[in-house]
């Protein structure tokens, strides 16, 4: 039988059967969410990076690959149990990145930690209740269900995906009329 696998040979990421459904579809899912961020920033000028496309109370592509990045490895890393990584979220929000291809490497750097994540775990309780990073609002808890950690990490990469392709959108139409 086939199984799925959370592989990108082209990235050396993991390729190996994974026998948990629930982290067979994430990691199916993410690989797919990573390589379209990747797509979204690959070729984008470096003064494209920090562009903010409604003024400062916008978030520019930097901002939002870095926001995203962290906050899917946290979610992950609660998911399945791992130790959860050093994380300050304000500082995600303050960044600014010089290069693309500088972008681009802390997309590949947190995209194989994210993908080795569900790939080097066994089978997972999905009803624990796993503690997570301080959430952005008090009245949050500290400690969720893995499959709430595992969704919201997806939810919240989806949606940060598509909003890096619409920046990049606008950056590239900004002068057109």
């Amino acid at each position: 039988s086939r199984k799925w696998t959370s592989g990108s040979e082209a990235h050396g990421w993991y390729n190996r059967p994974i026998t948990d459904a629930m982290l067979a579809s994430a990691a199916y899912v993410l690989k797919d969410d990573i390589e379209e961020l990747r797509s979204s920033i690959d070729g984008l000028p470096d003064e494209a990076l920090n562009w903010k496309p409604a003024g400062e109370d916008t978030n520019s592509v930097a901002v939002l690959v870095t926001h995203v990045l962290h906050s899917t490895r946290s979610l992950i890393s609660t998911a399945v149990g791992a130790p959860l990584p050093d994380r300050d979220r304000d500082s995600e929000f303050r960044v600014a990145a010089e290069r693309t291809s500088d972008l681009l490497g802390l997309l590949y750097d947190f995209g194989a930690q994210i993908l080795a994540l569900v790939n080097d775990t066994g089978d997972i309780d999905w009803a624990t209740n796993r503690k997570t990073h301080m959430r952005p609002s008090p009245d949050l808890p500290d400690y969720v269900p893995a499959s709430f950690a595992l969704l919201h990490a997806i939810e919240h990469l989806g949606q940060h995906v598509a909003h890096v392709s619409l920046t990049r959108q606008l950056w590239e139409t900004r002068n057109a009329k």
